[in-house]
């Protein structure tokens, strides 16, 4: 089998249908199956979405084991030679894998493409970046620092606001939204990390993908809508503690901080979790004085 696409379902059952439907316009003329995992069993309109897909394989997990735990579980089911792997929330246009497909193989030195993401109304969507720094957590895409001060130059680097978007590029890493890679490269250098819940465990991919001395690749010429992400609308607390925890994981395993900088990441991105449990804790009291 040529293509094994696998996706991972959180409280998405709402976009997994129109992910779904466009498979066929995104994938033409390739032998491929599609697994999908369920990593929110009270998602009770899953069945209703995938009802006109009777070929897709159904992985269910009776708890929320974690994006990469949850994305390994399905690539050791899988056969194709390629994987894809996609967010439920995302929309393929014609040709997209098609195109991605044909680039990889004509690119022995690539080891990880990434699609152009756009928003649903065709805005680029920052979805190649840099490797993350000490300030990245507080000068990101979402956050304040970046929402009062868009030109600083910290944001800038990080979400390579300095490049145009429009021609094929190595970067240093790309959103696990869409992204695609040879079954044995994933499988050689030991799959998603599962220390890792949710977030950050592509950009430990790519640094791994690099450090097998192979490129990771942003590619403009396959096109998806991304509607950022309203699984994200749901982190319930202990996820969001999960994904900061992951952070820290992260400096500690790629970048061998010192002592003096190990402590600095830890209070800044307890400062971060602390920003956004305080935020999270708003909108769920704002949406319940709105109902």
């Amino acid at each position: 089998m040529e293509l094994s696409i696998i996706i991972v379902n959180f409280h998405n059952s709402h976009t997994l249908e129109k992910c779904l439907d466009s498979i066929p316009k995104g994938v033409q003329n390739i032998d491929y199956e599609i697994i999908l995992v369920n990593n929110s069993p009270r998602d009770g309109d899953l069945s209703n979405a995938i009802k006109d897909h009777p070929s897709v394989r159904r992985i269910e997990n009776r708890i929320n084991l974690g994006f990469a735990k949850a994305n390994n579980q399905a690539f050791d089911q899988s056969k194709g030679k390629t994987i894809l792997l996609l967010n439920p929330d995302t929309v393929l246009t014609d040709n997209s894998v098609n195109n991605m497909l044909n680039y990889l193989h004509q690119h022995a030195e690539i080891g990880l493409l990434g699609a152009k993401l756009l928003d649903p109304d065709g805005t680029l969507q920052y979805s190649c970046r840099r490797f993350p720094t000490l300030w990245t957590g507080l000068f990101n895409r979402y956050s304040i620092m970046t929402k009062l001060f868009p030109e600083n130059p910290f944001t800038r680097q990080y979400l390579m606001l300095d490049f145009d978007h429009n021609s094929a590029r190595e970067v240093d890493w790309v959103s696990g939204s869409c992204m695609m890679m040879s079954r044995e490269l994933f499988l050689s250098i030991g799959k998603f990390d599962e220390c890792y819940f949710l977030f950050n465990e592509d950009v430990d991919l790519c640094h791994r993908v690099k450090q097998a001395g192979k490129k990771v690749v942003y590619y403009p010429d396959a096109q998806v809508f991304h509607h950022i992400s309203s699984s994200n609308n749901k982190l319930a607390a202990k996820t969001i503690l999960r994904r900061h925890q992951g952070m820290v994981y992260y400096y500690q395993k790629n970048c061998r901080p010192s002592a003096w900088a190990m402590f600095t990441i830890k209070s800044l991105v307890a400062l971060r979790c602390m920003l956004h449990l305080a935020l999270n804790m708003f909108r769920t009291a704002s949406g319940k004085n709105n109902s």
